[in-house]
């Protein structure tokens, strides 16, 4: 049997739109003011003139609304002056333009990577567990390079280097931001297999002991030999907003594609299936410990 239509609505592969977090914002407080309406989907978009699927995609953040169509939609559905403000400020944010927009990472941005990127720039919590690899806003640039090397090992070396400076830039910016706090689950297995030269992962490892002392970063080792762990499933993302803005977004990363879900019974399960991940993990402390007794070992 296929997917439920909602189901169906709530899942975006990310090959032609980016659905920024400010545009899933706005999508949401539209849907909310029309469903106090008691409107439709199907009414909605003929009082606005649009086709069905249009309503679907503005509301879940896929199609960037724009302001007259906001201004028209908010008239609809009799917001108040105050939602139609906050909203306005909202799609201004969001069609402003981004550092990820210069000319320099033209063809290194791919779609579903600027999804992240606006995703990682609104949240105030990230929550993040990879089976394969250290997560991209932990890496050093020599780890990144061989990891990104391994994904596109016909590209040429400029190519490959962009691609590194765009991931350092995105780390840079997350400092800066200094707001999202960031709760890291490392599966041992993806520090033991590696990346690149045994020096590269020292100094990986390396970079992992320091960050275990930032303040907003909670670095929490899976061990590779404890039984019965929970993790049958894969390399999730989930990020969590400020009350009343969004709810908890989960992404799943491919190799050259990326779904943004925000189906409320998928997501929940997965933020579940987390929680049970981080309680069987290792303290900060002990990670810790156990990142400087396997730098000892490299």
């Amino acid at each position: 049997m296929g997917a439920h239509p909602q189901a169906r609505r709530q899942v975006r592969q990310l090959h032609k739109a980016v659905p920024k977090a400010q545009h899933m914002v706005v999508g949401r407080e539209l849907r909310r003011l029309r469903e106090a309406q008691g409107l439709s989907q199907t009414e909605a978009a003929r009082r606005l003139g649009v086709q069905n699927y249009t309503v679907s995609r503005i509301e879940t953040g896929e199609t960037p609304c724009k302001p007259e169509m906001v201004l028209k939609a908010l008239k609809i559905y009799r917001a108040s002056p105050e939602e139609e403000a906050h909203l306005l400020e909202v799609l201004e944010n969001a069609n402003r333009r981004h550092w990820w927009q210069g000319s320099e990472w033209r063809g290194v941005a791919k779609r579903q990577l600027l999804t992240l990127v606006t995703l990682e720039e609104s949240a105030n919590r990230i929550r993040v567990y990879d089976r394969d690899r250290v997560p991209g806003l932990l890496q050093t640039a020599e780890y990144a390079h061989a990891v990104i090397r391994s994904g596109m090992p016909e590209a040429p070396e400029k190519e490959i280097e962009k691609r590194v400076q765009f991931r350092l830039e995105r780390q840079a910016r997350f400092r800066e931001s200094g707001s999202a706090h960031y709760l890291c689950l490392l599966d041992e297995v993806s520090l033991i297999r590696g990346f690149g030269a045994r020096d590269d992962m020292r100094d990986q490892v390396s970079h992992l002991i320091e960050l275990a002392d930032e303040p907003r970063i909670s670095l929490h080792i899976v061990e590779l030999t404890r039984l019965n762990l929970p993790v049958g499933f894969g390399q999730t993302m989930l990020f969590d907003f400020e009350e009343q803005r969004l709810p908890t977004v989960l992404y799943e990363e491919g190799h050259e594609s990326g779904l943004v879900r925000q189906e409320p019974d998928e997501v929940d399960q997965r933020c579940k299936s987390f929680d049970r991940l981080f309680k069987a993990s290792l303290s900060k402390k002990h990670s810790k410990q156990r990142l400087i007794d396997m730098r000892t070992k490299l």
